[in-house]
C-alpha cells in the first residue's frame, strides 16, 4: 500500500498552491494587460519571466539546495513565491513585472525541491507520489480560472480570485518539516541508469512544452475559434485542467496497472493525441471543450512520469537531476508558448497549435523506439 506521511501531505499542499498560481497566470494575462494598460507583448513576458527563473535555478539551484538544505530551500521558495504574486497584482507595470520575476524565482525553487523531497520519501514509487502531488495541483488549478472569472464577473477584481492560495502557503512555511524516515510504498518499475539522463531530460522538456502551450493559450483558442465571451472562454479553458486533475488523481492505480514507465508514456501520448484532434477540429463549442478535457487526461501523466524517470537516472545526485529538470521546464515554458504565439502572428492560431501534437508524437515515437531497442538487446 502507498503510505503518505504528514510531510507528504504538506508537500502536496505546496504543489497544489503553486499549480493554482502557475496555471492561474494563463487566466489573468488578458485582464492584467487591461488593468495595466500595456500591450500583449508586455504581459506575454510574465510567463517568460517564470521560465527565466527556472533557467536560473536549473543552473544554480543545486548548490543553493546543498548550502541551505532542503527544508530551508523549500521555505525560502514559498516566501519568494508569496511576495512575488502579491507584488505582481500591484497596478503598476514595472512593479508588477518585478513581482512576476520574484514569483518565477520562488516557483522555480519549488519545482526543483518538491519532487526531490517526494522522491526521497517514496523512492520505490516516486512517479506515484509526484503524480498524486500533481493531481492536487491540477485540482487546485481548475479553481484558478473559475475564481478569476468569478472575480471579473462580480466586479471584485481578478486579484481576489488569484491570490486565494497565499494564506495556505504561509501556513505550510511554518509547519513543514522533512521526514526523518522513508515511508513504505508500492513498487513501480522505473528503469534506472545514469546513461539515460540526457534522453529523459529531453522528454521532460517535450512534456512541459505540450502542457503549457495548452495552459497559456487554450482560453484564447476557445474565444477565437468559437466566439465565446472572454469570461466564458477563461472558465471553460479549465476543462484541460479538469482532465489533468482527473488523470493525476487516478495516477496511482493507473501506473500500477500499466506496470512500467514506458507503458504509461505510450498510453498518455495516445490519449492526448486523440483529445487534441477533437479540440483542434473545430467541430463546435461542446466538442472543442470535450477535446480539451480528453487532452488533459492524456497530458496528466507526462510530467510526473518523465520527471520521475529523469530523477531515477541520477540516483546518486537527485538534487542536481531535479535542478537540470527545472532548466528543462524553464526552456519549455519560456520557449514553446512563445513560439506558438509567434507562429500565430505570422500564420493562424489553429495552425500554430499544431506544435502540441508534433511534440506528443516525438515523445511517443521515442518511447516506442526505446522499448523496441530494449526488447531486442541480446541477453
Amino acid at each position: 500500500m502507498f503510505s503518505r506521511t504528514r510531510t507528504t501531505w504538506l508537500l502536496y499542499v505546496v504543489t497544489g498552491c503553486f499549480g493554482y498560481l502557475l496555471n492561474g497566470l494563463g487566466a489573468i494575462l488578458q485582464p492584467l494587460g487591461d488593468q495595466l494598460g500595456v500591450s500583449e507583448s508586455w504581459v506575454g513576458a510574465y510567463p517568460t519571466l517564470l521560465a527565466a527563473g527556472l533557467l536560473l535555478v536549473g543552473l544554480v539551484g543545486d548548490p543553493i539546495a546543498r548550502r541551505l538544505g532542503r527544508d530551508l530551500t523549500l521555505r525560502a521558495a514559498m516566501v519568494l513565491l508569496v511576495v512575488g504574486v502579491v507584488v505582481l497584482c500591484v497596478p503598476h507595470p514595472v512593479v508588477s513585472i518585478v513581482g512576476a520575476a520574484v514569483a518565477g524565482a520562488g516557483g522555480a525553487l519549488l519545482i526543483q525541491t518538491t519532487p526531490t523531497a517526494l522522491a526521497a520519501a517514496h523512492p520505490t514509487a516516486a512517479p506515484i507520489a509526484i503524480g498524486e502531488a500533481n493531481a492536487l495541483s491540477s485540482i487546485a488549478s481548475v479553481l484558478a480560472p473559475l475564481a478569476v472569472a468569478a472575480g471579473l464577473a462580480t466586479g471584485l477584481g481578478w486579484p481576489v480570485g488569484y491570490l486565494l492560495p497565499v494564506p495556505f502557503l504561509l501556513v505550510v512555511v511554518v509547519l513543514l518539516r522533512s521526514d526523518r524516515g522513508v515511508a513504505p510504498t508500492a513498487t513501480l518499475d522505473v528503469a534506472r541508469g545514469a546513461g539515460h539522463f540526457g534522453a529523459r531530460w529531453f522528454d521532460v522538456l517535450l512534456a512541459v512544452s505540450v502542457e503549457f502551450c495548452l495552459v497559456f493559450w487554450s482560453a484564447t483558442a476557445l474565444q477565437t475559434w468559437t466566439g465565446m465571451a472572454q469570461s466564458t472562454a477563461i472558465a471553460l479553458s479549465s476543462a484541460f485542467l479538469v482532465g489533468m486533475a482527473v488523470g493525476r488523481t487516478v495516477s496511482g492505480p493507473v501506473l500500477r496497472r500499466l506496470r512500467t514507465d514506458r507503458n504509461a508514456l505510450v498510453a498518455a501520448c495516445a490519449t492526448a493525441l486523440a483529445g487534441f484532434a477533437l479540440f483542434w477540429s473545430g467541430a463546435g463549442s461542446v466538442l472543442t471543450v470535450a477535446g480539451l478535457l480528453v487532452t488533459g487526461l492524456g497530458v496528466a501523466l507526462l510530467y510526473p512520469v518523465t520527471l520521475a524517470r529523469a530523477i531515477a537516472a541520477r540516483p546518486d545526485d537527485p538534487d542536481r537531476a531535479a535542478a537540470r529538470c527545472a532548466l528543462a521546464s524553464g526552456l519549455a515554458i519560456g520557449g514553446a508558448p512563445l513560439l506558438l504565439a509567434l507562429l500565430a502572428q505570422h500564420a493562424d492560431l489553429r495552425v500554430a497549435y499544431l506544435i502540441a501534437p508534433v511534440l506528443l508524437a516525438v515523445i511517443l515515437i521515442r518511447t516506442v523506439v526505446s522499448r523496441v531497442q530494449r526488447a531486442t538487446v541480446p541477453a
